[in-house]
């Protein structure tokens, strides 16, 4: 029986700009390559869990134009069911990817989408786990009132910590957030500090992804580090997506909340060998590869957690 996962969020068509190092202002640059890719973290995450065996159907705004022709193509070469909610035209971005300092800069256009609406309920209701991102707050509100109580939401916040944003948190099973959003909410505090008031806030498993230092599990009053990879890193693009389809994925098996997180860094550090988000994701043979020879850091907790919030 097929694991169904819905996923609800924008899809963009990136133009990746490879560069040795970021320019300065007013200088004119080649790049040492340029690409073509999709982005979005639903569409990423679900990518990454059509490749591993779930059947999962995306509904996602999208224009009549050739950026939407190429998404679509995509889609159906990923065997992701793809429900366009037909907006004017296609978003697309600009990505500077910096090799030289580790560094992404993503230039947004200037599209405006209006947000999802009236969302078939079979499609709710049919759910093993539903992804979403921020830009959709009328389907969230649908998906949080028809879904099944035991589908769990995986949302991606970005690194907005708003109102709306800290409201949502009372509806997911798992708060998983980038270390910078832990840094505006704690105030100037360390990292421990904030990672427990996020905890105390929401009385939740908190789920911190720490860049080059891995990720943090926070829960019921335990910290958990599980380190980033010794990898040779390349492009930062779609990690934080990446790591939530296969969090994702260790959920739609009963994992528990370690070996999910710990599947989750590794094909995280895996996409981060490679240039490109949608471009970059691995197969399921590769992830099985990469597992035999990855090696995690040999990094410290109380130093993780001690380090001051202003340094990052």
């Amino acid at each position: 029986m097929h694991m169904k996962v819905l996923g609800i969020g924008q899809v963009v068509l990136d133009k990746i700009y490879i560069l040795p190092e970021y320019p300065s202002e007013g200088a004119k640059v080649e790049p040492t390559r340029v690409e073509f890719s999709f982005g979005g973290p639903v569409t990423t995450a679900l990518t990454l869990l059509s490749r591993l065996g779930a059947k999962c159907t995306l509904i996602t705004p999208l224009g009549k134009d050739k950026f939407a022709a190429s998404i679509r193509k995509k889609m159906r070469k990923e065997r992701v069911r793809l429900i366009p909610y037909f907006q004017k035209s296609t978003k697309t971005n600009v990505v500077l990817v910096n090799t030289g300092g580790f560094s992404r800069t993503i230039i947004h256009d200037r599209v405006h989408y209006d947000p999802v609406r009236n969302i078939a309920e079979d499609f709710i209701k049919e759910a093993d786990i539903i992804v979403m991102d921020r830009h959709e707050p009328f389907a969230l509100q649908e998906v949080i009132q028809k879904k099944r109580r035991s589908t769990p939401i995986i949302f991606d916040p970005s690194t907005e910590v708003s109102e709306t944003i800290l409201s949502t948190f009372h509806h997911l099973e798992h708060l998983i957030i980038p270390i910078e959003s832990v840094k505006q909410l704690s105030e100037g505090s360390n990292i421990k500090k904030g990672i427990q008031k996020l905890y105390s806030s929401y009385q939740k498993p908190v789920i911190i992804t720490a860049g080059v230092s891995g990720s943090i599990i926070y829960d019921q009053g335990k910290f958990n580090l599980h380190p980033a990879y010794d990898i040779k890193a390349v492009d930062p693009l779609g990690a934080g997506d990446i790591f939530r389809g296969g969090f994702a994925w260790g959920l739609l098996n009963n994992w528990n909340l370690s070996h999910c997180v710990e599947f989750a860094n590794l094909v995280a550090g895996l996409q981060c060998t490679r240039f490109g988000n949608g471009s970059a994701i691995p197969t399921k043979n590769e992830i099985a590869d990469f597992s035999k020879s990855a090696v995690q850091k040999n990094i410290n907790l109380e130093s993780v957690l001690n380090a001051n919030l202003e340094s990052l």
